[in-house]
């Protein structure tokens, strides 16, 4: 199934939301007057009177009216702000201003007003495409905008309160050969200058390295946007796209940034789908720097764990090919997997569920508890996606889970088992080994699913091992785990070529246990 991403690209496609341009009022009619009416006028650069659409959005209660230039607009009584986009030619004015609607209330937008947006760094990098946009947005408890993208962007200024803006600049080579630039400038009220340059030397720094091998297409591409930054909030901007892999610094300037990456692939029928996309959050500080990896080996099952709520066990299917450094499903994932989970007690099994791939909804694992006891439920999943031809030898190709915990009819409460990550070092770009061994640490998590389950106890660990195939699963050998800096890891000894799959069980003193396969977990070079 193909994940619900938590936050699409927003803003990229989006025309308007809710945000209109600067505007120039006058007020006739009565002071109190039976009906209350705005007539809007709109300008375009060249003087002419065009017809287009505003939001008006009341700043008492954040009720949105949409209003048709030269045409009036019955509104109840109160303040406004009002929000539209002007486009002339190549040229797009952008305006934004709070009115009082009493009576009849006449406003004129008038793009002649406007002044150029423009973001610079310094020194300037060469041999780099900018992307530039702008947006002006209410400062109302639902905020509305409207955005523009260009060169030759305008905004209408306005000393309001009401009223705030945000630009968003980004360099880059589009191809990740080069380090790339993103800055952001925002203010409330929109400047009579509205631009800015901003020193290299005060932006932080992000490496992102994207990796290839267990996606499902091997054109990846990354993007940023600026996130609890108020009017600048998830503005987008797609710097590269390439079918290798790559490493490239991106500088910031300060504040929280989201870092996206996505696969797309081609259909049979000649079509290009995006098929996954993560994002990472990252803090940014003037000249500090840190980093995201994406695209690692090896994806396998999330950290969700099986969880009894109201006497009912509850299991999703479809996170069983998680990049190991996004084991939430909120930051993202790829779709294309098909499943099958069951549930036994006692050896039998007493609930059997398939998700056929592609299903419209997340497919649950859904069973009554009718008696106390351990129960076990395994879900194997293997990569699905019938419209795309899947990259020859692709990693990560199928995975299982099992949990063994008790539970008991009326329980609210989380199993008492761990989830268990593998994470192999050491690799190349394409999620390959090259020496003779390769250290998998294996992580351990214990994370809530649902606050109305009670997270009790934490097993009391009694064993972890380790196994890896070189033949596809065929055959298993035993490899050795030791504690290195802390941190539990398998010693993989490497097969000549191929892939390696791993098997990793811990067990619990209470008698549950925990078993994660992952096959094809990465390669070797």
């Amino acid at each position: 199934m193909l994940s619900t991403f938590s936050r699409a690209r927003l803003g990229r496609y989006l025309a308007v939301s809710a945000v209109v341009p600067a505007l120039v009022l006058s007020t006739g009619g009565a002071a109190v007057a039976a009906t209350n009416t705005l007539t809007l006028t709109v300008l375009n650069r060249s003087g002419a009177k065009v017809s287009v659409s505003a939001t008006v959005v009341n700043l008492a209660s954040s009720s949105q009216y949409t209003v048709r230039s030269n045409k009036k607009k019955k509104l109840p009584k109160g303040s406004y702000a009002v929000l539209t986009s002007i486009t002339s030619g190549s040229t797009t004015t952008l305006g934004g201003r709070t009115v009082k609607v009493s009576g009849s209330a006449k406003l004129t937008v008038d793009a002649r007003q406007g002044r150029r947006v423009n973001l610079a760094v310094s020194p300037a990098p060469a041999g780099l495409s900018r992307n530039l946009s702008a947006r002006i947005c209410t400062k109302t408890s639902a905020s509305y905008n409207v955005e523009a993208y260009g060169d030759t962007v305008y905004v209408i200024p306005t000393t309001s309160k009401k009223i705030a803006f945000a630009a968003l600049g980004t360099w880059s080579d589009s191809s990740a050969l080069a380090d790339a630039y993103a800055v952001v400038h925002q203010t409330t009220g929109v400047p009579k200058k509205p631009t800015r340059t901003l020193k290299v030397s005060s932006l932080g720094t992000v490496s992102v390295v994207s990796n290839l091998g267990p996606a499902g297409s091997n054109n990846t591409d990354v993007a940023v946007q600026p996130i609890k930054r108020g009017c600048a909030d998830d503005m987008y901007s797609g710097l590269w796209s390439t079918d290798r892999p790559s490493r490239a610094k991106l500088k910031l300037t300060p504040g929280a940034w989201h870092i996206r990456s996505g696969t797309s692939a081609a259909t049979r029928n000649g079509e290009t789908w995006n098929i996954g996309s993560y994002f990472a959050e990252r803090k940014v500080a003037g000249g500090k720097s840190s980093t995201v990896r994406f695209y690692n080996a090896a994806w396998g099952p999330s950290t969700q764990l099986p969880t009894t709520l109201y006497g009912r066990v509850s299991f999703r299917l479809n996170e069983m090919f998680t990049d190991p450094a996004f084991t939430r499903n909120d930051t993202g994932g790829e779709g294309g997997d098909k499943a099958t989970a069951t549930l036994s007690f006692k050896g039998k099994t007493v609930k059997t569920k398939k998700d056929r791939g592609w299903e419209p909804d997340m497919t649950v694992l859904d069973y009554k508890v009718k008696k106390a006891g351990w129960y076990t439920l395994t879900n194997t999943a293997t990569r699905y996606y019938p419209e795309i031809r899947y990259p020859a030898g692709m990693l990560s190709t199928k995975s299982v889970v099992s949990y063994r915990f008790y539970t008991k009819p009326k329980s609210n409460a989380l199993a008492e088992v761990n989830s268990v990550t593998m994470v192999p070092t050491g690799l190349n770009g394409w999620n390959k080994a090259g020496g003779k061994t390769t250290n998998v640490a294996l992580k351990l998590n214990r994370y809530t699913q649902d606050p109305d389950a009670k997270r009790g106890k934490n097993p009391r660990f009694k064993s972890l091992g380790v196994k890896m195939s070189a033949d596809g699963g065929k055959t298993w050998r035993t490899v050795k785990v030791k504690k290195i800096k802390g941190v539990w890891t398998a010693v993989v000894p490497n097969p000549a070529s191929g892939a390696v799959s791993l098997r990793a069980r811990a067990t619990y003193k209470s008698g549950g246990y925990t078993d994660v396969t992952i096959y094809r977990a990465y390669g070797i070079s």
